[in-house]
């Protein structure tokens, strides 16, 4: 479950593209600050966001790939319903500090701050909102990487508490609209979770109900 926040708080500006092999060179120091002007830039305009998305898991106990698909929904200020569909129903909300937990039909809620990694999770959340996520020397220690028509930014965590669940979070941006189109987790034991995202609906009306612990 702490993995699955850790990769929804970095996907709150999100794009719908297609993922594409290309060569990756170093970013220098001038384009580090440009993705992360563009990126904030983008990210400031996002005030709501509809996107769904394929994750596919790699366990590095078995040969086989885990493929779940689900519902991304964003709304200012700090609202995220996290909602998996198939093969199984699951659904993550974090809302005015209060983080729930639907699963089974069952729903458990809880303050954020109860525990230390959910308190970290919805700060970084913050910084992420506001487009000062890759700029955060003191959470993440950081690689630039720039392509034809896309930017890898990956994040090294510092804390030792996120250390613990990850080793690092590649993401990639396209470089037309400076918003992420994939995710890639690298854990501790050797699994690898990645995140493609189809199609995005940005800045649409989305009801309040979606947030709400019934719902």
């Amino acid at each position: 479950m702490y993995k699955t926040c850790i990769l929804l708080l970095l996907s709150l500006t999100l794009g719908a593209y297609t993922s594409i092999a290309q060569q990756y060179k170093p970013a220098t120091a001038e384009q580090k600050k440009e993705i992360q002007t563009k990126v904030a830039q983008a990210s400031a305009h996002t005030n709501t966001l509809q996107s769904p998305f394929t994750q596919t898991k790699e366990l590095s106990v078995l040969s086989e790939i885990v493929t779940s698909q689900g519902m991304l929904y964003f709304k200012k200020q700090n609202n995220v319903r996290w909602q998996y569909n198939t093969p199984y129903s699951y659904v993550f909300i974090l809302s005015n500090g209060k983080v729930t937990i639907i699963n089974n039909n069952k729903s458990n809620t809880f303050d954020a701050n109860s525990n230390k990694l959910f308190k970290k999770v919805s700060e970084i959340m913050i910084a992420s909102v506001n487009g000062t996520l890759l700029s955060n020397e003191t959470e993440f220690a950081s690689q630039y990487f720039v392509g034809a028509s896309t930017v890898k930014v990956t994040l090294i965590p510092k804390d030792k508490e996120l250390k613990k669940i990850m080793n690092t979070i590649t993401l990639t941006f396209s470089k037309t609209s400076w918003l992420v189109q994939t995710i890639q987790m690298m854990e501790q034991g050797g699994d690898t979770t990645t995140i493609q995202f189809t199609q995005h609906n940005e800045n649409k009306p989305i009801s309040d109900d979606l947030f709400r612990s019934t719902k």
